[in-house]
Order: C-alpha cells, then structure tokens, then sequence
C-alpha cells in the first residue's frame, strides 16, 4: 500500500529515499520518498532515481520537525556567546526546523529594523526557519511599549512577543500589549514573576527553604502576574 502525499511530481530530482523507518514510531516500517522539499509517496517498496540519496532507517523513528519557541540566538550584538549560523546549524543537528529567537539581544529586538535583521540573517542561513519574537516593551525595561504593529507587518512577520526573562509586570502596560495581540493575531509569551516579591529568592518559599535560612519565591508572585 502506498500513500501519495501532496502532489509531488516522480520526476523530480534530487530525491531521498529512506527505507524501512517507522513513522511516529508505531506500525510496520515503511518507506518515504522525498523530493521538491516535500513527501511524495510513504509505503512498501517504493522506488526511487537511480541516483537518490537512499538512508536505511531500520530501528529509526521519522517524526515531523520539531519546533523550539525558545531559543537565544543572541544576533545581533551578542556573537561572542552565540550567532543565527552556529545556532540554526544546532537546531537542525537536534531535528528542530524551526526556531523562535528571543528578544533579548544588542539592540534589543523592539524595532522592526532587528527583527526583520534577525528573519534576513534566517534565511541566508537557511538551514532551519528562524522566526524573530519581538519584545513587548522597549528595551525590555517595561515602561513603553514596543512598535509591536509595525514589527507583525514588516518582512519578518512577527508573531510572538516576549520581554523574555524580564517580567511586563505593569498590569496596565501588559493588558495593552494583550489588547494589540488581539487585533494583530500574534501571541504575547510573559515571563510570570512579580520582581518586587522575588528579590533575593533562590528557593521555593516554604518550610524547607526557612529551616535552611534561604530566601523564598512565594508562589504569589507568579500567581499575580498569571492573574
């Protein structure tokens, strides 16, 4: 039994064949022909171009690409600790074909300028989608909010808005930025801590924290923000 998928045209080339994988890991092995950067055909027996790439996959696991809305490109600015190159060519090493880069570089990503920089350097890259996340506030002080508008329509799409480890912890400033993610269809990622209530804190607040003399983070502090 094989199972077309899309329409990819048997013609193309170059294709890669890999034999003998199991698809999410369940079933009988299979095969899967890929070429035009998309899956032509998944079965048994497949055939391929006599010059196709064919990988043996017999005790692997095909699963989609894996997506990292997390990560710390640290481009621009911050080269000497990490770069869109080194770090895409890591995320591709892991099976990630997509990752979200943090805000948090030098400059700081609120301006459309860094983030549409960012998307460029992704695609000159290209070995997995680097998709800028912009910051909420300017300079991620949490004062002013960032262009969060012109960052969404300019060439590098943002969809996610972060301030990354730094709280939006102005409950006016953060319903503001929640009211534009609506109106502009993006998503708002808030690192939940009330930094008045966390200063010092280096354990969960609790009885074990206290017996050991530590300062605690009260689960109030990440319970207002979430609130």
């Amino acid at each position: 039994m094989t199972n077309v998928i899309g329409t990819g045209d048997y013609s193309v080339t170059p294709q890669v064949l890999i034999r003998n994988v199991l698809v999410y890991g369940e079933g009988d092995p299979v095969d899967v022909l890929l070429g035009d950067e998309q899956i032509l055909a998944i079965g048994s027996g497949l055939e391929a171009h006599t010059d196709a790439e064919v990988i043996d996959g017999a005790g692997q696991v095909l699963l989609p690409g894996f997506v990292d809305l997390h990560t710390h490109l640290r481009e621009p600015g911050r080269e000497d600790t990490e770069t869109i190159d080194s770090g895409s060519a890591a995320a591709a090493l892991g099976g990630y074909t997509a990752v979200f880069a943090m805000a948090n570089t030098n400059p700081v990503a609120d301006s459309v300028v860094v983030t549409d920089h960012v998307w460029r350097r992704g695609q000159e890259v290209g070995l997995v989608d680097v998709h800028p996340v912009g910051a909420v506030t300017v300079g991620l002080a949490g004062k002013q909010l960032a262009e969060m508008g012109t960052m969404a329509a300019g060439v590098g799409r943002v969809r996610m808005f972060s301030d990354d480890g730094h709280c939006v912890y102005d409950p006016l400033i953060m319903r503001r930025a929640l009211e534009y993610a609506g109106t502009l269809g993006v998503l708002v990622a808030q690192h939940a801590e009330e930094p008045r209530l966390t200063v010092g804190a280096v354990a969960h607040e609790g009885p074990t924290a206290a017996r050991l003399g530590l300062t605690g983070w009260p689960r109030a502090a990440e319970e207002s923000i979430v609130a």
